[in-house]
């Protein structure tokens, strides 16, 4: 199918990128510039019981070029603001689907959970699985997959407004993947700002522990991710993990990664820190696609390491990418089949996102759908992955997505990373240490997170020290 060439308008400037996200949803099939046909999409604000109506007279003349979608008036600011965007955006998938006669599994869906909107439907008492299916456009097929998500978070799935999550950001890697967008240092670039950046955060931790004091919280979980934590060499993770190592928490998480990081020391100071939870992330068991996207370590060393690892106490999670440069299936399926072999007790399924800064969107490689390839590929990791005990308990959806599609953490029982549940569900307030962190501030009875970020370059956290630790104290004590 050629592209559909349109100019797109609207006089909702606010909702600009959200109705963006929805043509790019439909990229390649539609494309936006100059000198196509024009859609303009005017919003009023009418009866909210003219919703149905309005959207199916829509789609019943679809010779104009200007979508109206109406809303009461007199609801309050946000709950009219919300419904106003939800259903222009999918006034406007629906435009897009009838003029290239393509339907997308997530439908007008463009968020990146889709099961906190799944969970936050059934939590007012609606039938979720009707609202995804019949008012989103959500297929029926993505539609049960969250569903079982959901379910599959039943045991681990709660909001605690006396616990608190802690993030530990190590934004720093041995080398840059060509498909990362991450602001993550390359190591032996910044080598001068490693110890420095060491030692503040050791500061930050202690701060964000006296912190948690003066908020009388407990934490849930310690997550320490970037980045490549283990890029730090054993001294620096030692100083890092043993300020942490103390806390009395439900999950404790280092995201090792890269297996050229990790070694039997680094595995030792880990295992005497408390940690009880690492990822050793091979993305890909072909050697030619490690070296086309810059993983600067061989194939076997996977398999050597993740074989030290498991000689310790720790559950293990593994990624894997689909859509990586000129993989088939057949590669593809192979890296799924070999991470089952190992059987660790976590696999992370992401599907291939084009980031704006990553190498690859700058070299201009192209992940479009390719006959159905991304659906095959994630389908068969779901059935593989199903068939071999691992449920999916996580799910988040990215933009520039091949296919569409979406990340998918698979488990076996009992063995969900309850962090990832937290801060895909949105369900904790979460103190973020390091260059980059953003921490959370829950409000339950609001329903509303409210965020703060610090600096996300590791010179400018180094250069503010103090400063970024007193606004996350005001941050989070304020009114409490």
């Amino acid at each position: 199918m050629s592209n559909i060439s349109i100019t797109f308008s609207t006089n909702k400037e606010e909702f600009l990128n959200d109705y963006m996200d929805i043509v790019r949803a439909f990229y390649p099939y539609i494309c936006v510039q100059d000198g196509g046909g024009e859609i303009h999409l005017q919003l009023d604000e009418i009866a909210e019981n003219e919703y149905s109506c309005i959207i199916n007279d829509f789609k019943n003349r679809y010779n104009t070029s200007q979508i109206t979608i109406k809303i009461e008036q007199n609801l309050d600011f946000i709950k009219n603001r919300a419904l106003l965007k939800r259903y222009s955006k999918v006034a406007l998938y629906d435009y897009f689907s009838h003029i290239t006669g393509v339907e997308l599994p997530y439908g007008s869906l463009t968020g990146i959970r889709p099961t906190k909107l799944f969970h936050d439907t059934l939590r007012k008492g609606e039938n979720a699985k009707e609202y995804f299916e019949n008012d989103l456009r959500v297929s029926n097929e993505k539609t049960k997959l969250i569903e079982l998500i959901c379910h599959n978070q039943q045991s681990v799935y709660k909001t605690n407004l006396d616990q608190v999550d802690l993030f530990v950001n190590i934004p720093i890697c041995v080398s840059r993947c060509s498909y990362c967008s991450f602001l993550s240092a390359e190591l032996g670039k910044i080598k001068k700002s490693v110890q420095p950046y060491c030692d503040l955060l050791c500061k930050d931790i202690v701060r964000a522990k006296e912190l948690i004091a003066k908020m009388n919280k407990k934490v849930r979980c310690i997550y320490v991710g970037g980045g490549t934590p283990t890029s730090f060499n054993a001294e620096q993770l030692d100083s890092v993990l043993s300020l942490l190592g103390d806390i009395e928490c439900q999950e404790f998480t280092v995201e090792a990664g890269r297996p050229d990081t990790i070694d039997e020391q680094k595995l030792d100071i880990m295992a005497k820190n408390n940690v009880g939870r690492i990822s050793i992330n091979p993305q890909t068991f072909n050697q030619a696609t490690l070296d086309a996207i810059g993983r600067k370590h061989r194939v076997e060393d996977i398999f050597r390491i993740y074989d030290v690892a498991r000689k310790y106490d720790f559950d293990i999670n593994m990624d894997l990418i689909a859509m990586l440069p000129d993989e088939s299936f057949e590669d593809f399926r192979r890296s799924v089949d070999t991470a089952i072999s190992l059987n660790p007790d976590n696999i992370t399924v992401h599907t291939l996102a084009m980031k704006r800064g990553s190498n690859l969107k700058l070299e201009g490689y192209d992940n479009k759908q390719i006959e159905n390839l991304p659906e095959q590929m994630v389908d068969y990791s779901f059935k593989a992955l199903m068939s071999s005990g691992y449920e999916p308990y996580y799910m988040y959806k990215q933009k520039y997505m091949s296919g569409n599609l979406e990340n998918i953490g698979y488990c076996k029982p009992n063995k969900e990373c309850v962090y990832n549940i937290d801060i895909m569900e949105e369900t904790h307030s979460i103190i973020a240490c390091g260059a980059g962190g953003i921490s959370k501030r829950l409000f339950q009875n609001e329903d509303r997170l409210e965020r703060l970020a610090n600096p996300k370059g590791i010179d400018v956290y180094l250069a503010r020290d103090d400063e970024n630790f007193d606004k996350r104290d005001e941050f989070l004590l304020k009114n409490i």
